[in-house]
């Protein structure tokens, strides 16, 4: 069990710094580069996703309860 800890921890960091990361490039008000932030965005999100769902299924292999959407854990 310390080793799925581990590996959600690591998890945990890394989204963490996804989210600042797609914070950064969310700030860029250039003029003419709104598709790009966008994209930029967009690619960050679908890592953070990918993450999140790597996180449940970490929690999931080790018999850990999987919070739904709002914070209500599943039954």
């Amino acid at each position: 069990m310390a080793r799925s800890k581990e590996h959600i921890d690591n998890l945990l960091r890394l989204r963490e710094e996804l989210v600042e990361r797609r914070r950064a490039v969310a700030s860029n008000n250039e003029p003419g580069e709104i598709v790009a932030t966008a994209k930029g965005v967009i690619e960050f999100q679908m890592s953070i996703e990918a993450i999140d769902r790597a996180i449940d299924d970490e929690r999931r292999l080790h018999g850990a309860p999987v919070p739904r959407l709002g914070g209500a854990p599943n039954p």
